[in-house]
């Protein structure tokens, strides 16, 4: 177990009744529940009572918001609770609690601000219109972050320092948050390292919207240049 208590692990959830509890069970190898937080964005299934029986901290919205208003609500927990980092994981299982040990380890070589998951083996379950959808937006964003070589973008598994971010800048409340957060630390020069990952795929849904949320981010591409 990391004695680790500077670290918040966060977990933004909607609807994630069937893989929350074994989710945390398995983090509490890792991290101790104290600083485990379950975002769970307006859950309507089994989730919410779910977590509320396991020994972590819980936020609540009371409708869902989507997954950036999700995680900037935790964010602004953690630095009003003096936290210095934040790890993000999802709560559908894909991400396996094993690499927490990796991203504590670069966390504590203290050279680098910004931590993005690197998923391995994505291309042999991910769709072929997520996967180009992916490869295409990690490209571009590594073009307006500051040319910072980027592979998967969209990756929620990752981890920031705190003092590099300002919670009340961002813009962006859905899926988009994540390639936001990118392109904001990239533009203030901070420091972005990848972590090679391996996912696990269920048979989960994914929410993201092809033409609405490719849309939303060619919007939040060209708002980018304004910053």
């Amino acid at each position: 177990m990391n004695k680790i208590n500077d670290v918040l692990i966060l977990i933004p959830v909607f609807n994630e009744a069937d893989n929350i509890e074994k989710l945390v069970f398995e983090l509490s190898k890792y991290i101790d529940n104290h600083n485990i937080v379950v975002m769970n964005d307006g859950s309507t299934d089994s989730t919410g009572n779910i977590i509320r029986k396991l020994s972590v901290h819980i936020i609540e919205h009371a409708h869902n918001m989507g997954k950036g208003a999700a995680l900037l609500t935790g964010l602004k927990y953690a630095k009003k609770a003096g936290y210095k980092w934040v790890i993000t994981l999802d709560g559908d299982g894909q991400h396996q609690p094993r690499y927490i040990s990796d991203f504590l380890r670069q966390i504590r070589n203290n050279k680098v601000d910004l931590l993005l998951g690197n998923r391995q083996n994505r291309t042999n379950r991910m769709p072929l219109h997520r996967i180009l959808s992916n490869g295409i937006t990690s490209i571009i964003v590594s073009l307006c972050a500051g040319n910072i070589r980027i592979h998967d973008s969209q990756c929620g598994y990752r981890a920031f320092r705190l003092d590099c971010i300002d919670p009340d800048i961002f813009s962006e409340q859905g899926f988009q948050f994540e390639s936001e957060m990118i392109l904001r630390l990239g533009k203030c020069r901070c420091k972005i390292k990848e972590i090679p990952i391996e996912t696990k795929y269920g048979n989960e849904f994914s929410s993201i919207n092809l033409f609405g949320d490719t849309f939303r981010f060619i919007k939040l591409v060209f708002r980018s240049f304004t910053w």
